[in-house]
């Protein structure tokens, strides 16, 4: 069972702002969803074979008006030099586990 608490630091993590009503709720919710998920742990799926390949979707980069890449080296350089923290060529954030 989810507890109030956990649910306060799941709001916590997410930027949640709740209400005691809803910690409630949301703990009884997650509950329940945990109960299925730990539900497929019984399903028999020793015959099964991995599902392989998954799909042929692949990222397409769209040209502007002007035949460019939309983001340039130039502008990824730009936004990476404004970013208050950055380590090794990426944008460094805090850490939300504690």
């Amino acid at each position: 069972m989810i507890t109030k608490k956990e649910v306060e630091k799941i709001a916590e993590l997410a930027r949640l702002g709740i209400s005691e009503e809803e910690k409630g709720k949301f703990a009884e919710d997650l509950s329940l969803v945990l109960g299925y998920v730990d539900k497929l742990s019984e399903v028999n799926v020793e015959k099964v074979e991995p599902m392989t390949g998954g799909t042929a979707l692949e990222n397409v980069v769209r040209k502007d008006d002007d035949s460019k890449d939309i983001a340039t080296d130039e502008m990824k350089a730009e936004i990476l030099n404004a970013a208050p923290d950055k380590e090794n060529g990426y944008f460094k954030v805090p850490s939300i586990l504690k």
